[in-house]
């Protein structure tokens, strides 16, 4: 692919003027092709082969659609068949795939926009039970009741996140456009959410003045934080939207910079960020005064008191306007900004080339070997459902453990994203997250009396206050342990292992 150069002189992109309007040079273009082939030996693009099978996946999920918008509009409106071929649905992709940095291991995010006459109910009912029996989708688990409701399931082996909105009309048109914020008129917040997923990520894009640049940079930008275990909103780090929003805010104020100048600045930027200020794309716009739309609330902390402890906003472009940082806490955004200085303090290292640069700021962080300790949260299941739906909800309440320990004072802890399979001989289903941490005052390091009794009793009570426990109470366990170093099991440092990916971390435990 050849990076062409552009420039961008006329248009403002953002709250504020560029830094700068430099563009690249000739050795950037070049660096920018090193850079290209750098990511792809990653395997971060997807073949013409996989593209083509999620398109036939999107075809097929939108055929599905289209039957059950015109089944409901016979059963809820009385519809004749023809007058119910005449009623339509939408299918809109968000994230990665929206947003054109497919992987081969991305997932598809997808939504439902129907009409009226299609209820939540039904989506989780009937167009539920169409799902069960199509060819190649295989562990379908609907979740109803997840901050963000949604139908999970992998179709042919790509995972697939299914959300549902309705609009307050008969039919949807092929046209629709989904940024006009009048199609969220009298929304309930759950169906804000969902729709606002497919928003925020058209908003990004637009926000940019070079997309392909964009992409590039994000792409590093994303590997960088999985691959220096960053990546996860489950423990307090940042999510993909949250580094597309910063992303993308560099390409703003560096309109006309090639991706290799782009990736430098980003840490350039970000390692000094002065987080009272928050990261926006654009002017956050604030309810109006119009029926069905004055009642949302905005992120404001000059309204809004919880908004004020945020630590690290990063606020998305749609209205209305949500942190996609919340979970954030004292401890994730000191690991996050040594990680940005790390960085920054390597590309200010001479006498390296740019591979040789980029292959060190990507130098996979290896936490099992850099600590002592390790508070690890071992979750049990006789069932897939059962196990998820509890590794779900305890993935949620991680950040209540971490500010627990923070509260310690005297430990500098390093959450890790993910969970790790393993067998166990008692149960089916079988997943642990590891919390590192190291003493760093008032406690010797080889002491036998670092007391986190009153952090993990404390993090327990909040566990089992879990409103389906009684539902599941016979087919769920959970233990937590302290371990050293010398007694981490095999399936964290070896091969055996399967670590999931953020993607597959049950969604849910970000939306209960």
């Amino acid at each position: 692919m050849v990076l062409p150069v552009q420039s961008i002189q006329l248009n403002q992109y953002g709250i504020t003027d560029p830094v700068s309007n430099e563009g690249p040079t000739n050795n950037d273009i070049k660096a920018s092709r090193e850079l290209l082939n750098l990511l792809k030996s990653y395997n971060l693009y997807e073949t013409d082969e996989g593209k083509k099978r999620r398109e036939d996946i999107l075809e097929s999920l939108n055929r599905l659609l289209q039957q059950f918008v015109r089944r409901q509009a016979k059963i809820n409106r009385g519809l004749t068949d023809q007058e119910a071929s005449q009623v339509s649905g939408k299918l809109l992709t968000f994230g990665s795939y929206r947003l054109g940095i497919v992987a081969p291991d991305s997932d598809i995010d997808v939504l439902c926009l129907c009409p009226r006459s299609v209820t939540r109910e039904s989506f989780f009912s009937d167009f539920y039970n169409t799902l069960t029996k199509v060819e190649g989708i295989s562990k379908l688990q609907p979740v109803p009741d997840a901050y963000t409701p949604v139908i999970k399931l992998y179709f042919y082996e790509i995972s697939i996140d299914i959300l549902f909105a309705n609009l307050d009309a008969p039919t949807v048109s092929p046209h629709i456009n989904v940024l006009d914020d009048n199609i969220l008129r009298n929304m309930n917040d759950s169906t804000v959410r969902s729709i606002n997923g497919c928003r925020v990520a058209s908003y990004i894009l637009d926000s940019v003045p070079n997309k392909n640049y964009f992409r590039t940079t994000l792409r590093f930008i994303k590997l960088w934080a999985s691959r220096r275990k960053i990546y996860s909103t489950v423990v307090g780090y940042l999510g993909g939207v949250a580094w597309a929003i910063l992303t993308a805010r560099v390409c703003q104020l560096y309109p006309n910079c090639a991706p290799n100048q782009l990736i430098e600045k980003f840490f350039r930027v970000f390692s000094v960020w002065q987080w009272e200020c928050p990261v926006t794309l654009c002017k956050i716009k604030e309810p109006p005064n119009i029926p069905g739309l004055m009642s949302f609330k905005v992120w404001d902390p000059r309204v809004n008191p919880q908004d004020r402890h945020h630590l690290m906003p990063i606020i998305t472009p749609a209205f209305p306007s949500m942190n996609s940082t919340h979970n954030v806490t004292a401890t994730t955004k000191r690991v996050i900004t040594e990680e940005l200085m790390r960085a920054l303090e390597i590309f200010k290292t001479p006498n390296l080339s740019n591979l040789e640069l980029w292959e060190k700021v990507l130098e996979e962080q290896d936490v099992f070997s850099n600590y002592k300790h390790f508070l690890v949260i071992e979750v049990y299941g006789s069932t897939e459902h059962a196990h998820g739906k509890w590794e779900g909800w305890i993935g949620s309440r991680m950040r209540f453990l971490i500010s627990r320990l923070e509260n310690l004072g005297n430990t500098y802890i390093r959450p890790i994203p993910g969970f790790f399979k393993f067998e166990d001989d008692n149960w089916d289903y079988a997943s642990s997250a590891f919390f590192a941490f190291k003493v760093i005052s008032g406690v010797a390091e080889n002491s036998k009396t670092l007391d986190i009794r009153s952090a993990v009793q404390s993090f327990k009570d909040i566990i089992n206050n879990w409103s389906d426990m009684e539902k599941y109470r016979d087919q769920i366990s959970f233990n937590i342990k302290h371990l050293k170093n010398n007694q981490l099991p095999d399936y964290v440092l070896s091969n055996k292992s399967k670590k999931r990916s953020i993607n597959e971390i049950s969604e849910e435990s970000n939306r209960l």
